[in-house]
């Protein structure tokens, strides 16, 4: 599928400029969370979050062409609060260690962060059986990997550079599959599954066989 395809169909069609634009936009995204969190995406429709929001259908549509795009404003929300944090979370790495604790710490920030967010897991699921948000996501947890590796990459021997960096993306998105799953548990269930996979999954990136 073509980026073109996806821009057109998921893409914001007009950004907010003038104070009351914005004011506009922000009431039907506020809308629209209420309806997600209460109904879920497959229930959500295009008129009744501009009855929620109390704005025409008409100033909707001039924002966005389908639900998919609002769906999509959500989950760039969701990515860019991920790789922002991501890129800060990796302050003078200088042993595999720290670089453990750091992980652990990242992974703990981005579940509580998941739990916190009414939208969040709505929308993940919303985009499974999409092929414009299966690309959205991998792009995405392609971008992190980026971020992850090139953050770490200096304490793994030139020889497994190619493996660290498969280990890097295969434990980024087993760790987001297992935050969804603990997100739908108890919390002492939960915290049990992340407390076993941080001692896991982040120490498995630095074993290698010379």
């Amino acid at each position: 599928m073509t980026s073109k395809k996806i821009s057109s169909r998921l893409q914001l069609r007009k950004k907010p400029q003038q104070e009351r634009s914005i004011q506009r936009l922000d009431a039907i995204m506020e809308a629209a969370v209420d309806l997600i969190a209460m109904h879920g995406v497959a229930d959500l429709k295009m008129t009744d979050i501009a009855a929620r929001a109390g704005v025409p259908i008409g100033s909707l549509y001039q924002f966005f062409p389908e639900k998919a795009a609002i769906i999509r404003a959500f989950h760039d929300r969701h990515t860019a609060i991920v790789q922002e944090r991501a890129e800060l979370a990796f302050p003078d790495v200088k042993s595999t260690d720290q670089a453990i604790e750091m992980l652990s710490k990242l992974f703990d920030e981005f579940y509580q962060l998941y739990r916190a967010d009414r939208t969040y897991l709505p929308v993940w699921m919303a985009g499974m059986t999409d092929r414009d948000f299966q690309e959205l996501n991998l792009a995405h947890l392609e971008r992190l990997t980026d971020i992850i590796y090139g953050a770490l990459k200096h304490l793994v021997a030139d020889k497994h550079q190619s493996a660290f960096c498969l280990r890097v993306h295969m434990v980024l998105y087993l760790s987001g599959a297992l935050a969804r799953f603990a997100m739908v548990r108890d919390e002492v269930s939960a915290q049990e599954y992340l407390a076993e996979w941080k001692s896991m999954g982040a120490r498995t990136l630095f074993e290698f066989n010379d």
